[in-house]
């Protein structure tokens, strides 16, 4: 019986030490979760001005257009599209806001938490910091759609204005 008591608490002892190597590798993994959550914030902070800027120009690119009379109603049809793009990133990115800020809180208590709950949520904030990168690099791509496509209109445009006379010299 002293062999078996003896035996259980051994098994025990590396129980206790299993899991807490276990929880120091989460913990390690975390710490370097929390590196990659601190370098998307500052991606996400510096998008946001950028996307703050492209805002700005739209809103300047739509009142050079207000002044013109446009024979291409496509050329509407498209700085409608851009608003709704714009809209859609603003709402992205008071998400991605709240996200972020919801990340930092999950720094407390974290060690306190068991294996199981610890693996769960470096699992959890791993797959939402793939969504931010994958949601940035989409409204990036967005972005340069939009700046070619005022490019475009603006050298259409351009072109239009110029009577024919111009154009053959």
């Amino acid at each position: 019986m002293k062999l078996i008591n003896g035996l259980l608490a051994i098994l025990f002892l590396f129980a206790l030490v299993g899991c807490g190597n276990e929880k120091k590798g989460l913990a390690e993994k975390f710490d370097k979760l929390q590196n990659q959550h601190d370098s998307i914030a500052l991606v996400h902070a510096d998008f946001k001005s950028i996307h703050q800027d492209m805002s700005k120009k739209h809103q300047e690119f739509k009142a050079k257009l207000e002044g013109m009379e446009l024979q291409d109603s496509t050329i509407l049809e498209d700085v409608a599209k851009h608003e709704v793009m714009l809209k859609e990133h603003d709402a992205l990115l008071q998400g991605h806001d709240e996200l972020i800020s919801a990340h930092k809180e999950l720094k407390k208590g974290f060690g306190e938490k068991s294996a199981a709950e610890m693996e769960a949520q470096i699992s959890e904030m791993a797959d939402t910091h793939n969504k931010l990168m994958d949601e940035h690099a989409q409204m990036e791509k967005e972005h340069e759609t939009m700046e070619s496509e005022h490019e475009a209109i603006m050298a259409k445009l351009n072109t239009e204005e110029m009577p024919d006379s111009q154009l053959k010299s």
